[in-house]
């Protein structure tokens, strides 16, 4: 997994500090690592949808326990040469501060889809 100097397609993050928009390099194919995330929200999102099954665009919804928050994630995959970008972008829907969950989330992610792929 290596970070991903390529132009996220996604929506920039606004002023606030309760987004993160990030890219990642999968050494696998777009096939591997959309059934790897699709288990990976089955598991741990509120709902999710793959919104464009050509392009690989997935939107899912978390929500947080304590206060039923609902924070929005959004990922595209396009593969280049075996290997496959994943631009992703966490965002919280209320307030101004998050608390670093959406960056948390980002990063167990990330490590999540790199347990499922090398196992």
């Amino acid at each position: 997994m290596a970070q991903c100097s390529e132009n996220n397609p996604l929506p920039p993050c606004p002023v606030t500090p309760n987004c993160v928009r990030t890219s990642k390099i999968f050494d696998a194919g777009v096939e591997i690592i959309f059934a790897a995330l699709s288990k990976i929200f089955e598991e741990e999102a509120h709902t999710f949808e793959v919104l464009n099954p050509k392009r690989v665009e997935i939107h899912a919804v978390y929500r947080i326990p304590l206060f039923g928050f609902k924070d929005d994630v959004d990922v595209i995959l396009e593969e280049k040469g075996g290997k496959t970008l994943a631009f992703i972008r966490s965002a919280s829907r209320l307030g101004a501060y998050d608390l670093g969950v959406n960056k948390r989330r980002v990063n167990r992610i990330f490590k999540m889809l790199e347990s499922k792929i090398h196992s």
